[in-house]
């Protein structure tokens, strides 16, 4: 039984595996935010997640087509992480998109003052995702959601090969 199981292993993993021709997103959220992320993305994107951000910046080359983290990425180091893409010259037009979280509920200025410091890093997008399921409701938001990252990604063009960029 352990020869077959071996000899099964290696014929998945021996070249029989098609490369993922989905657009690569850089997802930095916290574990705990993964399901509710991959209930959004479905599976139309290949989606890579990270947890930390010396692992975002690590997982960040050319084949990158666009990053999205979430405001509480460990321990708040969403603004780090959109610094060091937009410092990077191969990472610098990337689109980048933060989310506040359905389980946050700050205050309009708390909200507003995010917004307000990812503008002027540079974000592509930012979403209080409570207020927009709010306004739109549940479907149609994600619906939006996938959307505005199709449109997002379609305006830059794809990167030719991978890069590596420099370490966080």
């Amino acid at each position: 039984m352990g020869l077959y199981l071996a000899y099964d292993a290696e014929q998945k993993s021996g070249g029989l595996l098609q490369e993922d021709t989905r657009p690569k997103l850089l997802i930095a959220v916290r574990p705990e935010d993964v399901i509710f992320s991959k209930g959004i993305l479905g599976e139309e994107f290949n989606a890579v997640f990270c947890h930390s951000y010396e692992e975002a910046c690590g997982k960040l080359d050319g084949s990158v087509r666009l990053v999205t983290c979430g405001v509480h990425f460990d321990n708040g180091k969403v603004f780090d992480l959109l610094r060091f893409v937009r410092e990077q010259p191969q990472t610098a037009n990337l689109p980048f998109f933060i989310l506040l979280g359905a389980d946050s509920r700050y205050s309009p200025a708390i909200v507003q003052g995010i917004r307000a410091a990812a503008k002027l890093l540079k974000v592509t997008a930012f979403t209080d995702l409570t207020r927009f399921a709010d306004k739109l409701g549940d479907e149609a938001s994600i619906a939006a959601l996938r959307q505005g990252i199709r449109d997002a990604i379609a305006v830059r063009a794809p990167a030719t090969s991978p890069r590596t960029t420099t370490a966080c």
